[in-house]
């Protein structure tokens, strides 16, 4: 049966929003065209923003494009991500997107470090 644990939910959500925040700060530093203003809770913000949107919209775009997602094995969740970007770019003042292959590019370092940080969290399971 399983048990309901919600300190393990909330020690998994705020290591996802770090690791998500990582993978900002790095798309900020990497990528010309991303730029989010200074200061640690800018970061954190847009990170928050990111993931909410993506969890939100970025999942009813993923449905509709489905038939991409399959033709290109998953690869077109990257400009899924890149649109986000820009769409929270729109909506905060924190994030500067300033066209879509900078949002693409900071989309596959997103999706990148996303990963193998979240793999390495979710390993010590």
């Amino acid at each position: 049966m399983a048990r309901f644990a919600p300190k393990d939910d909330l020690v998994n959500l705020l290591g996802r929003w770090i690791v998500l925040t990582v993978a900002v700060w790095l798309s900020d530093v990497l990528i010309g065209g991303i730029s989010i203003a200074d200061g640690v809770w800018n970061h954190l913000w847009v990170a928050a923003l990111f993931g909410l949107a993506n969890a939100i919209v970025g999942n009813i775009i993923r449905l509709v494009a489905f038939p991409a997602l399959i033709l290109t094995l998953g690869v077109f969740s990257i400009v899924v991500n890149a649109w986000m970007l820009m769409w929270v770019g729109d909506l905060s003042d924190a994030l500067d997107v300033s066209g879509f292959w900078p949002a693409f590019g900071a989309g596959v370092i997103i999706s990148l470090v996303s990963a193998i940080l979240g793999r390495r969290i979710r390993g010590r399971d």
